[in-house]
């Protein structure tokens, strides 16, 4: 999965070579970020949503703006033919970056509202008992 979403944007813009490059490390490093940066830092993310497409993701538009090319796609002579192949992924960096502020300001926001009008987390118990049970009613599964 987590070569999906790091190749679907760069697609258009890379070689099949540039592609497998992409791939390769699209399939190892998320991979890595989810097995080992999750145990490394101790976050809590259940569903990995940060090791695969926050670490997946900025990998993926990174690598395009070093792996695009007018070969691939000869539009990116039209308004990009000064930074093709030199400093793209300059530009690239400047984009991630301002994705990132604003994923961070964005989430903050939702967190502190959320957390003013229903609270993050369970209580303790609720979460020994199960979400299932307290939360909706029924046994999520079924232990004999």
């Amino acid at each position: 999965m987590a070569g999906l979403v790091v190749i679907t944007p760069a697609c258009g813009f890379v070689t099949p070579t540039g592609a497998v490059i992409i791939g390769v490390l699209a399939g190892v490093i998320p991979f890595l970020a989810v097995v080992k940066l999750k145990a490394k830092l101790g976050y809590d993310d259940a569903l990995d949503t940060f090791g695969v497409h926050a670490v997946g993701g900025t990998l993926g538009a990174l690598l395009t703006g070093f792996l695009a090319t007018a070969n691939a796609n000869p539009n990116l002579l039209t308004n990009l033919k000064d930074v093709v192949g030199r400093t793209l992924w300059l530009h690239q960096l400047a984009a991630m970056a301002l994705t990132v502020v604003l994923a961070v300001v964005a989430t903050v926001v939702i967190a502190y509202a959320v957390k003013a009008v229903i609270g993050l987390r369970p209580t303790a118990d609720v979460e020994q008992q199960g979400l299932d049970v307290n939360e909706h009613g029924e046994e999520g599964y079924i232990l004999e």
